[in-house]
């Protein structure tokens, strides 16, 4: 019998893919499919969130004054104040994790 493989949805903690979008827009411009592109590569297709999770975040941070869109190419870039927001995100997220692996070695086979 060949394997099986199993996809699960995994809800992951609130707030995480709008950190995953300003740390990498922190690096580099981006157009809203390639941080789709970039996001299931660097998780090794763990995580893939789809066009209709990213985009609305992408307006909202817009929205919020955190990115900005250059019009000519569709590529975003964060501001100023998406960096400021960025470094609360890393702290709550460095927080997140540290309970989530605390939990993990805690946790009985």
């Amino acid at each position: 019998m060949g394997n099986i493989f199993v996809k699960r949805t995994v809800h992951l903690p609130k707030g995480l893919l709008e950190f995953y979008i300003l740390s990498l827009l922190s690096t580099y411009p981006a157009r809203g499919i390639e941080l789709i592109d970039v996001i299931r590569k660097n998780t090794n297709g763990m995580w893939s969130p789809s066009p209709g999770s990213l985009y609305p975040l992408l307006k909202k941070l817009e929205k919020e004054g955190l990115i900005y869109s250059v019009s000519s190419d569709g590529r975003f870039v964060i501001t100023q104040k998406g960096k400021e927001k960025l470094e609360e995100l890393r702290s709550e997220t460095v927080i997140i994790y540290r309970i989530i692996e605390s939990i993990i070695k805690e946790a009985k086979p």
